[in-house]
C-alpha cells in the first residue's frame, strides 16, 4: 500500500519538478507540486537503542535532537525582497535578528495576523496568489552527534505554514506544502561531522492555501517543532497496528504490519523483527514474543488478485482490558530489530488500546459493543499569546479542560493536530475525529471536482492517515470541511476505507444522492423547501458512513432521525454556535440525541475563543479579534465562539455544557418521602466508583444531608434510591429542594479525588414569597414645580413630573439611586441578536423606546399608610406602560410594572427597568439562580441558592461587549458597602437582575473590553424576563431563541420592592 502511494508521488513530482532551485515562484503556485524529496508519511515513533528504553517511551532518550529554540530570521514583505543566497555557506546571517522556533511570526512582530472565516486573503484564482506574499528566511546551526556517524539522519518539521524550501549546508534538500502535517527529509548525504547549517525559506501563501481556507487566524512560519531524527541503516521505518475484537469483547487479535528501510549493501536475511506487548504495569503479555525475518517483510509477494494479508505479525489474546473514554487502558507494543547475532539494532514503541467502533442496526454508535454518544467539541490550535503555536502545557490544559467538563470527543477542526494531542487523547480517554487539512470554502466545491487537484488533496488525507493510524483514540477519519462534494472526495474514501476499515468515514460536504428517485435539483426552489424541512436530499452519497450536518434546527434534526430514507447514523459535526453570549437550548438538542439511537451526538462550535491578547492604549489587557490588526479581509469577532475563554478560563457556557453532558441523571420519584431515581449514563463504569451526596435545602439553608450508600448502578441502568429523610414537615413560606452532587473518588492527572462531576437540583416546593406591608407612618408628599417629593424620617424620594421617573432616592443621608428608574425594553445585542436575529432592525422600535417613550400621565394618591405615584406612558404605535410606586414612611417602595404590547408591534426582547445606584455598594448577596451568569435558555447549570460575591464579580464582559451578567430566578438581592445603607430588592415572584460597573450606553458603543469604563455609579437592571440567548447558529434566523424562550405574549407585569436596613 505504501509502495503505491510513494510510486504515485514519484511519478507526479519527477515528471514536473524542476531539477534546480531556481524559479521558486513556480513551486508555490502550482497545485501539482506539493512536495519535493519529502519522505513518505509514517506513524509517529522514535528510534531507541534498546527495547528497555523504548518501553519507557521517553523520546529524549531516543535518537532525537530538538532544533527548537532561537533561529536567525529575516522577514520580507514580498518575494522580490527575500534574500536569494542566504542558504549559501558564506552568507553572513548572524547579523539578522533571531526568532523563536516554533512560533507564528505574526506573534513575534512580523507581518499581520489575519482572521477570516471563509474569504480567502487573496483573490480566488487557483492556484495563483495575487497579493504580496511575505517570506520568512530562517537559519540555524547544529551539530550531528558523533554516535550518529553510521545512521540515517532525518530532518523533521512538525508544521510549517504555508510552503517551505529547505537547504542543508548550502545544498537544496526539498520543498513542502501542507501546514499541519510533518515534512521529513533524509539529509544524511548533506551533513558532515561538526557544525552544520540548515536554512529554510517560508512563503506565507501558496497554492496549498486554497486548501487551507479554515475559519481561524491565518498565521505563518515554522509553527510546530523541528527535530533531527536518526535511525540505523536498517530500521523499523514504520508500522501499522490493528486490533480486531470479537464479542463479548474480552478477546482480540493483535495484528502488526512493520515496514523496514534497509540500505542496498545490507542483507535483509541477517535481521529479525520481534514484537512484545506490555500491560499498563510494563509486564510482558506474550509468553513468547512474535518474530519475523526482515526478508519476509521486504520481499513480500503481492498477489495478482485479492491483496496481501495484513498481519505480518499477529497473535490472539485472551482476557484483554479494552480501551474506552472512561477507562483508557493502554498497552505498550515494543518492536525490536536485531541482527543475526541477536544484537539490538533498533527498538520502537507505541501505545496500543483494544477498541472497536461500529454501528448497530438502529444507527447507534457502539464502542466495544456498548452504545456511546459523542459529546464533542471542535478544537482549533489556539494560544492567546502564541497564536497557532501551542506549548505542550497548553495542549495538555485543553485535554484536561475537556475531561473536567464531561466532553468525551474532539474533532480536529479542520486539520490534523500536533501528535501530542493524540497521545493525550489516547492516555486520558477522548474519542477523536481526525480531520484532514482541506477546506476550499472560498471556492466551495470547485476543487473537489477538478482532477488537477486530486493528487494534492489525496496526499493530505493519505499522509494524515499514515501519521495517525496507530492512535486508539481516533474513531473516524474526516476528509476536511466545507469544500463541496465531488469525485476527489469519493476517491479519498475508496483509498482510506481499504487502507483502514476499522474507523468510520466522515465528510459533511458529501450530501445529496443524485441516484435516489426522490432527489431534487440542487439550487432549485423545491430543493430549498425540501432541505428546509428534512435537511437531506433525501440521503447522502454512499462513500460516507454517517450523515453529517452543521447547525440543524431541532425540527430538522428530528426530521432526519425519523426519515425513512436515512439508514445511516446522523452526526452534528458542528452545532450550538457558542459565539459571544450564546449556547442557549443545548439541553433541548440532547433531549433529542438521547431519544433517538441514530442521533449519535455532535461537536459544539467551538472549544476556545480565538482571541489574541494585546495591550490597549490605556494599558488594559484585552483580546483582539479580526480587524484589530488592520487585517484585510477580516470577519471581525466571528472567531470568538468558544465554550472556554481565550486563556482557557471558564465561561458561563463551560458550566452549561458540563451539566448537559454529565454522566448521571437524577430524577424525582417521591421527593417528599425522599425517593429519587438515578440513571447511569456511563457506558462502561458502575456508579459504585463515585460518591454521591444529597442535601435537603429550605430556601438556601441545609436542613438535612447525607451520602448515598451502596451505589451499585451498572452502566446504562436506572435505579430508585432512598435518601435519608422521610415526611419532612415543610413550612409553607419556604422553598424546598434536594441538591445532589457526584464526586470522583480517584485522583486523575486532570482532577484530584473529590472533583465535582455532576450536580442536580430537584425542587420539592416552590413557595410563594409574600411581602408584608410595612407598618410605618404615612410619609409626607410635596407636589411642587417639576417634581414630586416624598419623604420620611430617614429618606427622600423624588419623582420628575416631566419623565415620570424616580430620579433620586436618598436614605440616611446617602444617595442610593443615582440615575432615573425607567422602563428598559432593550438589550445590547448579543452576537446572535445582531448577526442572525437582526434585532437592531427587526426590533428597532424597542431599541428606540428609551427616547421615543412618552409620558401620558403622572398622579398621586394616598392609600392607607402609603403615598402612591401612578405613571402612565406609551411607546408610540407599540405599547402602553403602567407603573405604580407605593411609598411607605420607612423608605420602602413597592414598584408595580405592566406593559401591553400592540398587536402590530414585534415581540419584546426584554421586560424590565433600569437605574443607577451608588458606587459604594461593593458587595452583593442574592437568592436566585447562580452563581454564574444565566438566561432562560441557558440556566440548567445555574442552581437556586444564596450567593454572595463582590459586586464587580457579577459581570465579566464578553470579548466583544454585549448583553451580560444576567441572573434569573431571583427572589431577593441585597447590596452592601462601607458607610452605605443596605439596599434590598425583593419580589413575590421571581425576577432577573444584573449589576454592571459600566452604563448600557457604554456597553452598546464598545467594540473591545478595554473601551468599557467604570461609571460613577453601578447600573442596576431589575427585569421580569429577557428573551433567551439562542445560538443554534449566529448568522441566520436560527440564531434567534427557539419559540419556548421568546417573549411572544402581548401582556407582561411584575412587581418588586425596594427597602433598606
Amino acid at each position: 500500500m505504501r509502495k503505491l502511494q510513494l510510486l504515485l508521488f514519484i511519478l507526479i513530482v519527477s515528471s514536473i519538478a524542476p531539477k534546480t532551485v531556481f524559479a521558486q515562484e513556480d513551486y508555490w503556485q502550482n497545485q501539482h507540486i506539493f512536495g519535493i524529496n519529502k519522505l513518505p508519511a509514517r506513524a509517529t515513533s522514535y528510534s531507541f537503542t534498546s527495547s528497555e528504553s523504548a518501553l519507557k517511551e521517553s523520546r529524549e532518550a531516543s535518537r532525537m535532537r530538538s532544533l527548537n529554540g532561537d533561529w536567525y530570521f529575516h522577514f520580507a514583505e514580498k518575494p522580490s525582497e527575500k534574500p536569494e543566497d542566504f542558504h549559501q555557506p558564506d552568507f553572513n546571517f548572524k547579523s539578522w535578528k533571531t526568532i523563536e522556533v516554533p512560533s507564528s511570526w505574526e506573534m513575534k512582530g512580523y507581518g499581520t495576523p489575519i482572521y477570516t472565516n471563509s474569504t480567502y486573503p487573496f483573490s480566488p484564482n487557483p492556484p495563483y496568489i495575487d497579493r504580496d506574499n511575505p517570506v520568512g528566511s530562517y537559519v540555524r546551526e547544529f551539530e550531528v552527534p558523533a554516535a550518529w556517524s553510521d545512521q540515517e539522519i532525518i530532518l523533521h518539521f512538525g508544521g510549517v505554514s504555508s510552503a517551505m524550501y529547505v537547504w542543508v549546508n548550502g545544498e537544496f534538500v526539498g520543498y513542502s506544502q501542507d501546514s499541519r502535517l510533518p515534512a521529513e527529509f533524509n539529509i544524511t548525504s548533506h551533513v558532515s561531522p561538526g557544525k552544520n547549517t540548515v536554512a529554510v525559506q517560508v512563503f506565507r501563501w501558496s497554492d496549498g492555501s486554497y486548501l487551507e481556507d479554515q475559519d481561524h487566524w491565518r498565521m505563518s512560519g515554522i509553527h510546530r517543532e523541528v527535530m533531527l531524527l536518526a535511525q540505523p541503516k536498517v530500521a523499523i521505518n514504520d508500522f501499522f497496528v490493528r486490533t480486531k475484537l470479537s464479542e463479548p469483547y474480552t478477546d482480540a487479535l493483535l495484528m502488526i504490519r512493520p515496514e523496514i528501510s534497509i540500505a542496498e549493501d545490507l542483507n535483509a536475511q541477517d535481521y529479525t523483527v520481534a514484537a512484545q506487548l506490555y500491560d499498563a504495569n510494563d509486564e510482558p503479555v506474550l509468553a513468547k514474543q512474535l518474530s519475523l525475518g526482515v526478508n519476509k517483510i521486504t520481499n513480500e509477494y503481492y498477489p495478482q488478485r485479492e491483496n496481501v494479508y495484513f498481519g505480518l505479525l499477529e497473535t490472539e489474546l485472551k482476557n484483554i482490558t479494552t480501551w474506552n473514554d472512561e477507562n483508557p487502558y493502554l498497552y505498550t507494543l515494543v518492536l525490536t530489530l536485531t541482527d543475526k547475532d541477536g544484537n539490538t539494532v533498533e527498538a520502537r514503541s507505541t501505545r496500543v488500546g483494544f477498541r472497536d467502533v461500529r454501528f448497530a442496526d438502529s444507527g447507534a454508535m457502539l464502542i466495544n459493543g456498548v452504545p456511546v454518544k459523542i459529546k464533542g467539541v471542535n478544537r482549533h490550535d489556539h494560544s492567546h499569546t502564541g497564536g497557532k503555536t501551542m506549548t505542550r502545557e497548553e495542549m495538555k490544559k485543553d485535554i484536561f479542560l475537556l475531561k473536567q467538563h464531561n466532553f468525551n470527543s474532539i474533532r480536529t477542526s479542520h486539520y490534523p493536530n500536533d501528535p501530542y494531542i493524540y497521545d493525550l487523547c489516547d492516555q486520558y480517554g477522548l474519542y477523536v475525529m481526525d480531520e484532514a487539512n482541506i477546506e476550499s470554502h472560498g471556492v466551495r466545491g470547485e476543487l473537489a471536482n477538478d482532477p488537477t487537484w486530486n493528487a494534492s488533496m489525496m496526499d493530505r488525507v493519505i499522509r494524515m492517515v499514515e501519521r495517525d493510524k496507530n492512535h486508539t483514540s481516533i474513531i473516524s477519519w474526516s476528509f476536511g470541511n466545507e469544500s463541496g462534494c465531488g469525485p476527489n472526495f469519493a476517491a479519498m474514501s475508496g483509498y482510506v476505507k481499504d487502507f483502514d476499515p476499522s474507523r468510520f468515514i466522515h465528510y459533511e460536504g458529501a450530501q445529496g444522492d443524485p441516484n435516489h428517485p426522490l432527489y431534487v435539483k440542487t439550487g432549485s426552489k423545491e430543493h430549498r423547501e425540501v432541505f428546509r424541512k428534512s435537511y437531506a436530499n433525501p440521503t447522502d452519497p454512499p462513500y460516507v458512513d454517517v450523515l453529517s450536518r452543521m447547525y440543524p434546527s431541532l425540527e430538522q434534526l428530528e426530521a432526519m432521525a425519523t426519515s425513512p430514507h436515512i439508514s445511516r447514523p446522523i452526526l452534528m459535526c458542528e452545532y450550538a454556535h457558542a459565539m459571544g453570549n450564546s449556547l442557549g437550548n443545548l439541553q433541548e438538542y440532547w433531549d433529542l440525541v438521547y431519544k433517538y439511537d441514530n442521533l449519535i451526538g455532535g461537536y459544539i462550535w467551538d472549544m476556545i475563543d480565538q482571541g489574541i491578547e494585546r495591550t490597549a492604549p490605556n494599558g488594559k489587557k484585552y483580546y483582539a479579534y479580526g480587524g484589530d490588526y488592520g487585517d484585510k479581509p477580516n470577519d471581525g469577532n466571528f472567531s470568538i465562539n468558544g465554550v472556554f475563554a481565550s486563556d482557557k478560563s471558564l465561561k458561563p457556557q463551560s458550566f452549561e455544557s458540563k451539566y448537559v453532558f454529565q454522566p448521571v441523571a437524577f430524577e424525582a420519584v417521591d421527593l417528599e418521602r425522599g425517593t429519587i431515581a438515578i440513571r447511569n449514563r456511563f457506558g462502561f463504569t458502575n456508579l459504585s466508583q463515585y460518591r454521591i451526596t444529597w442535601e435537603l435545602v429550605a430556601s438556601g439553608k441545609t436542613v438535612k444531608s447525607g451520602e448515598i450508600n451502596e451505589l451499585n448502578i451498572a452502566p446504562g441502568d436506572k435505579k430508585e434510591v432512598a435518601l435519608g429523610y422521610k415526611n419532612v414537615k415543610m413550612d409553607a413560606d419556604k422553598d424546598y429542594w434536594v441538591q445532589l452532587k457526584m464526586y470522583s473518588t480517584k485522583t486523575e492527572d486532570w482532577a484530584a479525588s473529590g472533583y465535582l462531576l455532576a450536580e442536580e437540583q430537584l425542587m420539592i416546593q416552590n413557595a410563594d414569597n409574600t411581602l408584608k406591608q410595612p407598618k410605618a407612618k404615612l410619609p409626607e408628599l410635596t407636589n411642587a414645580g417639576s417634581s414630586i417629593q416624598i419623604s420620611g424620617a430617614d429618606f427622600t424620594a423624588t419623582f420628575d413630573k416631566e419623565t415620570g421617573a424616580l430620579t433620586s432616592l436618598n436614605f440616611d443621608n446617602q444617595e442610593v439611586i443615582t440615575r432615573p428608574l425607567l422602563p428598559n425594553l432593550w438589550r445590547v445585542p448579543t452576537d446572535n441578536d445582531s448577526l442572525g436575529w437582526h434585532t437592531q432592525k427587526e426590533l428597532k422600535i424597542w431599541k428606540e423606546a428609551a427616547n421615543s417613550m412618552q409620558l401620558k400621565d403622572i398622579t398621586t394618591t394616598t392609600a392607607g399608610n402609603a403615598q402612591v405615584v401612578s405613571v402612565q406612558r406609551n411607546v408610540p404605535n407599540a405599547a402602553s406602560i403602567t407603573e405604580k410606586y407605593t411609598v411607605y414612611g420607612d423608605g420602602t417602595i413597592d414598584v408595580d410594572f405592566a406593559i401591553e404590547v400592540a398587536e402590530s408591534a414585534p415581540e419584546l426582547v426584554r421586560v424590565g427597568m433600569q437605574t443607577g445606584i451608588n458606587r459604594k455598594y461593593k458587595d452583593i448577596k442574592y437568592y436566585g439562580n447562580g452563581p454564574h451568569e444565566n438566561y432562560i435558555d441557558r440556566q440548567r447549570s445555574a442552581f437556586k441558592g444564596i450567593y454572595a460575591m463582590p459586586t464587580d464579580e457579577l459581570t465579566s464582559s464578553y470579548v466583544r461587549p454585549q448583553e451580560v451578567g444576567n441572573r434569573t430566578g431571583t427572589e431577593w438581592l441585597s447590596l452592601t458597602g462601607p458607610k452605605a445603607p443596605t439596599l434590598n430588592i425583593a419580589t413575590e415572584r421571581e425576577l432577573a437582575f444584573a449589576v454592571w460597573p459600566f452604563t448600557q450606553e457604554n456597553l452598546q458603543q464598545a467594540d473591545f473590553t478595554w473601551q468599557l469604563t467604570d461609571a460613577d455609579d453601578y447600573t442596576l437592571n431589575i427585569d421580569l424576563v429577557q428573551a433567551g440567548v439562542g445560538g443554534n447558529d449566529s448568522w441566520s434566523i436560527k440564531a434567534r431563541p427557539i419559540d419556548a424562550y421568546r417573549l411572544l405574549d402581548k401582556s407582561y407585569s411584575y412587581s418588586f420592592r425596594i427597602s433598606f436596613e
